[in-house]
């Protein structure tokens, strides 16, 4: 039976996308977000729409580096001792997923997924959702070109998608003529030209604003308590803590919230919480390109008279604070690579928790034993770039009743565990 009412938890791009194609096919819907709409990791990042720079987390060598840096709070990686009893499982799969042959599937995996990125973002924006839309291209950028090297091996499956992927490094003279934003410490770059990127928080306010023109509710500041049953095993009604939903479907799109809620209905998903955090900064040679400064793993996207950077991966258990250490980490990483980036303040510092599962690929499908409950979660650090390809397919998904193929990668049971 097609669902006619679809209650969707969580207000970040998962939630937000998946709504927007479900209204656009029919369905009535309703958001729930605990806080506010895109206040969690969807709002707190560069912002990059990039396709053909997608690729899983767990990477070749990334677990050595992992194991030398984990309770380093000054690296990149950290996880909190405190975290490392509860999270042992889940790093050891994450660790038997940093070989090349995994990142290679699971790189095409997100390639497939994401290449319609543009595409799709073109149409939202010709539908009035209002973005500051960025088409500058993106400059990889190392003080080794070694770095530059891996980064182009491990992006070389997207070529056979139709992506393009560069295969050459630029020179310092070269990269310092394209790219002048950076130090003279940066000896080696490749320019990946099919990059985009958008503002992040206003990319979220104006997706949530579009979607109440449409009609539909976002509720914000209702937290998920509960997915309460009929008499049929399906999930009838979303009680939250601003009152009961009745539901036709569900998707839940929490986020690092999703496990605690499929736990509920005895699905359990190996979802951990990667805090990343961002800011906003005026530096006096704006960058003319998308930045990723490799051995710092510091991200940075120009904006009309900001430059937003974002990065690290924090596994601190699920929380809303903010490390004010981690975020200078980021900044004192940022500096040793941006020309004039001295003592300026640091704007708008947000931290979120990206969801990640321990292939480092998301987690889009029907929640296994459960008709009418679909998952939307484990999107990493690659929101901005398959929210919209995702949430379209998802919607299809839900309203057809069929799984569109793009999704064969993302289903909940790859790991073993089904319902309890």
């Amino acid at each position: 039976m097609r669902p006619t009412r679809v209650v969707i938890v969580g207000g970040g791009v998962a939630g937000l996308t998946a709504a927007y194609y479900l209204r656009r096919g029919g369905a009535e819907v309703t958001v729930l977000e605990r806080r506010r709409v895109g206040g969690g990791a969807s709002g707190a990042n560069a912002g990059w729409i990039a396709p053909a720079q997608a690729g899983p987390l767990p990477e070749p060598g990334l677990a050595a580096y992992g194991a030398r840096s984990l309770t380093d709070r000054e690296s990149a990686l950290y996880v909190a001792p405190t975290q490392l009893p509860r999270m042992a499982s889940w790093l050891i799969r994450f660790a038997l997923r940093c070989n090349a042959r995994d990142h290679r599937r699971g790189t095409q995996a997100l390639g497939q997924l994401g290449r319609r990125a543009f595409e799709l973002v073109e149409q939202l924006a010709d539908d009035g959702v209002e973005l500051e839309l960025h088409r500058l291209g993106f400059v990889v950028a190392g003080r080794q070109r070694a770095g530059v090297e891996a980064f182009l091996a491990g992006r070389a499956p997207l070529r056979e998608l139709g992506l393009q992927v560069p295969d050459r490094v630029l020179e310092a003279a070269e990269l310092h003529e394209l790219e002048p934003a950076l130090a003279d410490a940066v000896t080696s770059g490749v320019l990946v030209e099919q990059h985009w990127h958008v503002h992040a928080p206003q990319l979220m306010a104006a997706l949530a604003r579009r979607l109440r023109e449409q009609g539909v509710v976002l509720e914000e500041g209702a937290e998920a308590l509960d997915l309460a049953r009929g008499a049929d095993g399906r999930v009838r009604e979303v009680r939250s803590s601003a009152g009961a939903h009745p539901a036709d479907a569900v998707v839940l799109a929490a986020g690092a919230w999703s496990p605690a809620l499929a736990r509920g209905l005895g699905v359990r998903l190996p979802v951990a919480a990667g805090k990343g955090y961002s800011f906003e900064v005026a530096l006096p040679q704006q960058p003319r390109h998308a930045l990723l400064l490799l051995e710092p793993h510091v991200g940075a996207s120009p904006l009309r008279d900001r430059v937003r950077i974002a990065g690290t991966m924090e596994f601190s258990g699920v929380g809303d604070g903010i490390d004010r250490r981690r975020v200078e980490t980021i900044a004192r990483g940022a500096r040793q690579m941006l020309r004039g980036f001295d003592a300026q303040p640091l704007e708008d510092v947000r931290g979120g928790m990206r969801p990640i599962a321990p292939d480092g690929l998301p987690i889009v499908d029907r929640a296994p034993g459960h008709e009418n409950v679909f998952l939307a979660t484990a999107y990493s650090m690659l929101g901005i770039t398959i929210g919209a390809p995702a949430g379209e397919a998802l919607a299809r998904m839900i309203l057809s009743g069929e799984r569109p193929a793009e999704l064969e990668p993302f289903r909940a049971t790859r790991f073993g565990w089904r319902t309890r």
